[in-house]
């Protein structure tokens, strides 16, 4: 069973399941998302207030789905929001959860499009530091960094709940990922767990390099090593489909995503492994307390309402 199996099976809920199409081949959903149709709307109901102030529209697909769009203005544009779909496809076969999104023609017009998380609570509502939460991040730091996405903050994830009341926590917003810069733009500190950034400005994850102190290797192992598994050909694949009738050469657009991806997980990896060991040799150390960059005021709530 792969990764995107289980998440699947974690989830049980058929129509949360169907939703965010994990019952469907990477390769499916970029078929499935190319044949929908999708109508413009004239109500804001089904856009998020973060979304509203941001000039996103609200739509609905051939399947009543709600979906944000906003106008993608060039060729340039409309090509990168278009490649920005395989960071959805390459946390889709990994097991993480997140927003599907595309670029949608409507009227002769190219919009950059992301299905809208419904019923969702941003992360920054829960004790992000503690479980289940944490770990979620810690492993979704694995997908970030290969992605070169160094705007991850609260409003970036989403809180679900299942049938059964247990939580999932959905990425969105992958317009500030970079798949095509050449060579690593995120380097690991060589001598304790850690990262140097090429863009200080953004957040690579909501959690500080102490939030991983004394964590086991077996928290980042099902996300190394299904990012690992992927065959560099069927990354490839996924990137031609999504640049064919958006670029004049999408064969070339498609083999520099997929080797820069390829160079970026094997880096990944290898600095994971040498970091982390496996939980018989280590222990988990809680920072709680020594958290201050996010979600600070929310703990503050937690602790006063003991």
């Amino acid at each position: 069973m792969g990764e995107r199996e289980r998440l699947a099976a974690d989830i049980k809920d058929r129509a949360l399941i169907e939703y965010f199409y994990l019952d469907l081949t990477p390769e499916q959903v970029i078929e499935r998302l190319d044949k929908l149709t999708v109508e413009l709307s004239d109500s804001q109901d089904d856009v998020p207030f973060n979304a509203q102030v941001k000039g996103y529209a609200g739509a609905r697909d051939t399947d009543g789905h709600p979906w944000i769009l906003k106008p993608a203005a060039t060729p340039e544009e409309v090509l990168y929001h278009r490649m920005c779909a395989m960071v959805h496809l390459m946390d889709h076969e990994t097991g993480t959860l997140s927003a599907p999104t595309t670029v949608f023609r409507i009227g002769g017009k190219c919009y950059r499009a992301a299905k809208v998380v419904r019923n969702a609570v941003q992360i920054s509502s829960y004790d992000y530091l503690r479980g289940p939460f944490i770990d979620i991040l810690r492993a979704d730091l694995v997908n970030r960094w290969i992605y070169c996405d160094e705007d991850r903050n609260p409003n970036n994830y989403l809180v679900i709940t299942n049938s059964q009341g247990r939580p999932f926590v959905a990425a969105i917003d992958y317009d500030k990922a970079d798949l095509s810069a050449e060579g690593m733009k995120i380097t690991g500190n060589p001598d304790k767990f850690g990262w140097f950034r090429t863009e200080k400005t953004r957040f690579l994850t909501l959690l500080r390099p102490e939030n991983f102190e004394g964590v086991s290797l077996e928290v980042f192992e099902p996300r190394l090593a299904a990012m690992t598994s992927i065959p560099e050909a069927r990354i490839t694949a996924w990137a031609r489909r999504l640049a064919e009738g958006y670029t004049p050469d999408p064969g070339a657009i498609a083999s520099r995503i997929a080797s820069n991806l390829v160079h970026r997980r094997e880096y990944v990896d290898r600095y994971f492994r040498s970091m982390f060991k496996v939980a018989a040799q280590t222990r988990d150390v809680s920072h709680d307390s020594d958290y201050s960059m996010f979600g600070k005021s929310f703990l503050d709530m937690h602790d006063r309402k003991k």
